[in-house]
């Protein structure tokens, strides 16, 4: 059993909401508090929210303005915050509520996370002389007793419609992206993916690998939904049709996840050397492509990370280029039951294969003219995929 996290917050006001589900589901409270009163500990219980709050965000910027110009009519104009605890405890003498947390998929802050964040930059901002003239209250809805993850997960999605949450948001929140996180927990580059809209890492930056891409890279593998005629040009064009497609095939896609590492490198050094294969190739520019950036030639640009690979590119690339030729590698996957393994090191066989792959891919998007048109070009998902599909059979793999 987890041990419980006990939080004591002074309030100014306590009161139970009784309901007729109170033994059935679970038991409400109201708490009113100062907001200087707001506990900091309360900041590591946020994992229920499916965002990260963003303080530069318009709606941060009206809370935060409240705050300072109406501080007395801030409890009026401000929805507060809710929590979800598994136990709440109020003493009446001390005017002291004791709030318990152990499971931080079940229990936390589950909607008011911008209010709390403004509140506690806020509160840091002021000199401490002046805290006592801080004249401000905060609602505080306290539901105690949600004793699984997936009733926990239904009252955070029916409590965020105001502010759309995003889909992937709620994936994470189902503990949906365990195997992934698994998977790359010792990459570099592990604790910059996102999981969720906004996120932010241990620094307070905002962490830079969507999730989304990943899952868009992975769903070019999966060759149990795509075969050498139904090509995954939805995994350039419809990142929400991605998310979609991941929470409908979660099951079958979980034997692809141990493939990822291999294929994010694979991506980057697709990204990385795409360029010179095609000089090689064909004798021409891959920088005078449109859409194409060669950034050697722009002394005021950096040069484009390949953060799985811990590398720079000297061009900037569309993704449009980058995706059927990534997907061509589904060739070599090889499903046994619910194992899937390599056929081939896909890199080897990039290298092998990145004469044609770039004069086809480059001489396509040539023709085209307009990189968002090459992306959902089933020609050029084709072609690339087949140049793969040949090698294998040659190869009898």
């Amino acid at each position: 059993m987890q041990k419980s996290t006990v939080i004591k917050i002074p309030v100014e006001s306590f009161r139970r909401i009784e309901s007729p589900f109170d033994e059935s589901v679970a038991r409400s409270y109201i708490a009113v508090a100062e907001v200087k009163s707001l506990p900091i500990e309360i900041e590591e219980w946020r994992k229920i929210n499916p965002r990260d709050p963003k303080v530069t965000s318009g709606v941060s910027k009206k809370i935060e303005k409240s705050l300072e110009d109406n501080p007395e009519q801030f409890f009026f104009r401000n929805r507060g915050i809710t929590l979800l605890v598994e136990k709440a405890l109020f003493d009446n003498k001390t005017n002291t509520l004791d709030i318990y947390f152990s499971d931080q998929t079940r229990h936390g802050l589950l909607d008011g996370g911008h209010t709390y964040r403004v509140i506690q930059n806020y509160i840091r901002s002021v000199d401490p002389d002046e805290l006592n003239d801080i004249n401000a209250c905060i609602r505080l809805e306290i539901i105690e007793g949600i004793d699984d993850l997936d009733t926990a997960v239904e009252i955070v999605l029916a409590r965020n419609t105001s502010a759309q949450v995003q889909a992937i948001g709620l994936e994470e929140l189902k503990q949906h992206f365990e195997e992934i996180k698994q998977v790359l927990k010792d990459k570099p580059y592990a604790n910059r993916i996102a999981y969720k809209e906004y996120e932010l890492d241990d620094k307070g930056e905002v962490k830079d690998v969507d999730i989304k891409d990943i899952l868009s890279y992975l769903i070019c593998f999966d060759v149990d939904h795509f075969d050498h005629e139904k090509h995954p040009v939805m995994a350039y064009n419809q990142k929400s049709g991605v998310v979609e497609h991941f929470k409908n095939r979660r099951a079958e896609l979980k034997k692809f996840i141990p493939l990822i590492p291999k294929i994010l490198e694979l991506r980057d050094v697709i990204y990385k050397e795409l360029p010179d294969a095609y000089n090689k190739a064909t004798n021409g520019k891959f920088g005078g492509i449109t859409g194409v950036v060669q950034i050697n030639n722009r002394p005021k640009m950096h040069r484009e990370e390949m953060i799985f690979i811990s590398d720079k590119a000297n061009y900037r690339i569309p993704s449009a280029f980058i995706y059927p030729v990534l997907a061509a590698f589904r060739n070599l996957v090889k499903v046994e039951g619910n194992l899937v393994v390599w056929k081939a090191d896909p890199i080897k066989t990039f290298r092998s294969l990145s004469a044609d792959l770039a004069a086809t891919i480059g001489e396509r998007a040539k023709e085209i003219h307009n990189p968002t048109k090459l992306g959902k070009d089933q020609s050029a998902w084709k072609l690339c995929s087949n140049i793969v599909r040949i090698d294998v059979l040659e190869r009898k793999l």
